[in-house]
């Protein structure tokens, strides 16, 4: 019991505090860094997108026409009518009477053959053929000769009709409600130059879906092209939407305050194609124009407004990066004008077109080859 008492009534030893200063010393210095990190980094960010970038103004003139809206798409053409003829038995080719590239007309006869025929008895006999052109068309493969042998399968020849071509085009689920059996599609292709026009001929209503976006398969036609093969590439664009003709100018030369648009005038005496530094010109002493703006194919926008013609020089804002060299938009407090559609910085850019009328089906669906 002695000894317990002793214990009990010793003096109790000093806490350490001394880690726990130190953690406390560690948590302001972090403190304090991440709220320099926050008060500078904006300012040092908005310094070097300063020095990246050069701001002129152009003076560029009010001009006449259309804008439009479209579908665009590539692919490769494939023939309206193609048919491949091979070797139904073992065959002796007798003549030939064309070479490939050749046109040929219908029930023109291509090549004459022997066929060789066994029967299940093993019994041999010969019969003569002949392979006619089942249309007007192009001899495009002809991988035999004249004493030649064949086996069952072997290709003889493939013709090409001359009735046109087809190539599909993939259009996304936002833009199909504008597309329409009979529509006008401009073709370029790429080994040739000029451009062609053609027509969609089928819509495929079974979409296909890849992550969250639904795609469609048109199908258009072209006539016969001179010079053109069979899986050559092509590109084809449909205008769903057309503005008409009008005053055009450059989207960066309209702003926007309120409900108003405008543009502002060049200087008196100004040439088109004048060009000022930033600090050179005060735009608050130039004359403003107030127009009501219309159709935009995202490079240039309609406007109508009783003080302007074309001809008129007008002010263009130019904002150009010094890393690059290239042009970029500059459309910051500037209502993109238009119908409904992508979204770009205050306003929408241009939609529309015919809603899709499921009258227009064609008959036996798509691809009707």
């Amino acid at each position: 019991m002695k000894k317990e008492a002793q214990i009990k009534n010793q003096p109790k030893k000093p806490v350490k505090k001394k880690k726990t200063a130190k953690w406390i010393t560690i948590a302001v210095i972090a403190v304090a860094v991440v709220l320099c990190a926050a008060l500078l980094l904006p300012k040092l960010l908005s310094s070097g997108d300063a020095s990246a970038r050069t701001v002129t103004y152009n003076v560029e003139e009010i001009t006449y026409g259309s804008v439009s809206t479209t579908i665009s798409g590539s692919g490769n053409l494939s023939p309206v009518s193609k048919q491949t003829f091979s070797a139904e038995y073992d065959a002796e080719i007798t003549a030939v009477g064309f070479t490939v590239g050749d046109e040929v007309a219908e029930d023109d006869v291509i090549v004459s053959l022997t066929y060789t025929i066994v029967d299940r008895f093993g019994s041999e006999s010969t019969e003569d053929a002949e392979i006619t052109a089942p249309f007007d068309g192009i001899l495009i493969e002809l991988p035999v000769s004249e004493g030649g042998e064949l086996a069952q399968g072997d290709t003889i020849c493939m013709i090409m009709g001359k009735d046109g071509f087809v190539m599909s085009v993939s259009v996304d689920e936002l833009n199909i409600s504008n597309i329409a059996l009979g529509q006008d599609v401009k073709y370029t292709v790429d080994a040739l130059s000029g451009s062609y026009t053609g027509k969609v001929t089928a819509i495929s209503y079974n979409g296909s879906t890849s992550g969250s976006a639904t795609t469609y398969k048109i199908e258009t036609t072209l006539d016969y092209i001179e010079g053109v093969y069979p899986g050559m590439s092509a590109s084809a664009v449909i205008v769903i939407e057309d503005s008409g003709d009008g005053l055009l100018v450059p989207v960066d030369a309209v702003y926007t305050s309120g409900d108003e648009s405008y543009v502002y005038l060049a200087p008196s005496g100004d040439e088109i194609g004048t060009e000022y530094a930033e600090e050179a010109l005060d735009l608050t002493k130039l004359t403003k124009a107030t127009v009501t703006t219309g159709m935009s194919d995202g490079s240039y926008i309609m406007i109508e407004s009783d003080s302007l013609a074309q001809g008129d020089g007008i002010i263009v804002k130019k904002v150009t990066s010094t890393a690059t060299g290239s042009d970029s938009d500059s459309r910051s407090g500037r209502e993109f004008p238009g119908g409904s559609g992508f979204d770009f910085g205050g306003g929408d850019f241009p939609g529309g077109g015919s809603g899709f009328d499921p009258s227009n089906r064609p008959s036996g669906g798509f691809g009707g080859n």
